[in-house]
């Protein structure tokens, strides 16, 4: 009789603590089913009024990877002649100034030589362009050494780019460049690199690199300072989103992807190379989900504060 009772008190005990474990494990779970993910943003139709968000859709693309240098504006003297006398003799008349355009044959100048027996000489433009060189007189004596002008097409320069001697390897002809100069600090040009030089300067230890430019707008002015890049590398098929959807969270880089509705998920991203307003996502984003590009500093501002509220 005695241990009856002791098995009924005991079962009674087993079940009363299997109740108890029941209940904290239910009450564990309601709790983590109640409590929203901490890397959802959930925005009221109140705050989306209000907040001006864009986003832009991860996509596969190539990227290049660019060496950057010193370089300058220069003219293209493949496209730049000296206007010189055949005959020696006496400069009579200049027709054109400095910046004046020519064109190919017409006539320049006019010198009096004693060869010709009191005729002029018709000095002629031997290309067409700007005159951007003026280095002659009206009276002053004249022969085949000495230039009177110098003429330029403007329309097409060159950029000297100054490489250094460890990055020559990497430079070829046919790649694609860019640049930027003072005058114009936010719009970037583009070129391509037609010769590399094959002496390296002593004293800074540089090789002239040479950029085929387009300047049809007449913007470029020889003599300007340019900021070069230089495509060396292109890689093919990476995933791209633009650096601006980009926040710091620690040492972490994170972004904002935009989900169903009104809600976003922050994502801790990998990233590889960066190029003109482009990054390279290794991990954290799939291709064709959308990061949030304008607005993303206010999704990690909402969502500080409701970590804090939380807290």
């Amino acid at each position: 009789m005695k241990k009856l009772i002791a098995f009924t008190l005991l079962a009674a005990a087993l079940t009363g603590c299997g109740k108890k474990e029941d209940a904290t494990e239910a009450k564990a779970e309601s709790k983590s089913e109640a409590k929203p993910d901490e890397n959802i943003v959930t925005l009221s139709k109140e705050n989306l009024a209000h907040i001006e968000l864009k986003t832009e859709a991860a996509q596969l693309g190539s990227l290049g990877m660019t060496l950057k240098a010193a370089g300058r504006v220069n003219a293209n003297l493949n496209k730049t002649a000296k206007v010189t006398t055949t005959l020696e003799g006496r400069l009579v008349k200049l027709h054109f100034d400095l910046n004046d355009h020519v064109k190919a044959g017409e006539v320049t100048a006019l010198v009096e030589s004693p060869e010709l027996l009191g005729k002029q000489l018709e000095i002629k433009a031997p290309i067409a362009g700007v005159i951007i060189e003026r280095t002659a007189t009206a009276g002053e004596l004249v022969d085949k050494t000495k230039s009177i002008y110098t003429i330029s097409d403007p329309t097409q320069l060159w950029v000297i780019a100054e490489i250094k001697e460890r990055d020559i390897a990497a430079v070829k002809s046919g790649q694609d460049a860019m640049f930027t100069v003072l005058a114009y600090p936010q719009e970037k040009f583009q070129g391509k690199v037609v010769l590399v030089g094959n002496q390296v300067e002593a004293g800074s230890r540089t090789l002239e690199v040479r950029i085929a430019v387009d300047n049809t707008d007449g913007r470029l002015k020889a003599g300007m300072f340019a900021d070069v890049e230089i495509v060396t590398t292109i890689l093919e098929n990476v995933l791209l989103i633009p650096d601006s959807a980009l926040q710091t969270e620690g040492d972490n880089q994170i972004v904002f992807v935009a989900l169903d509705g009104n809600k976003f998920e922050k994502r801790v991203v990998k990233l590889g190379l960066e190029q003109a307003g482009r990054v390279q996502i290794l991990d954290g984003v799939k291709a064709d989900e959308k990061v949030v590009t304008d607005g993303s500093f206010i999704l990690k501002s909402e969502m500080l504060k409701g970590q804090l509220g939380e807290e």
